[in-house]
């Protein structure tokens, strides 16, 4: 995998992991193993940095997921006054 394509890839996940949540068709181990599927002794620093913040999103996200609903934090209603 070329470092242009290596960019390309993550990009996408950047993109897709704006938008994934927990309810979603494709589990979150999918999303894992795309995130593990990256040959880390070819990335660069930036890369590094970009897949970190990939691997903290999807943690939480995991985390999220683990977390029964009664203990979620309600989400605030947007009201207009």
């Amino acid at each position: 995998m070329s470092y242009h394509d290596i960019d390309k890839e993550i990009a996408h996940l950047e993109l897709v992991f704006g938008k994934i949540s927990t309810t979603d068709r494709i589990p979150l181990s999918y999303w894992r193993n795309r995130l593990g599927m990256f040959p880390k002794t070819l990335l660069m620093t930036t890369q590094r940095a970009r897949l970190a913040r990939l691997e903290a999103a999807l943690r939480s996200l995991e985390q999220s997921a683990q977390t029964p609903a009664a203990e979620r934090p309600m989400r605030a209603t947007g009201t207009r006054s």
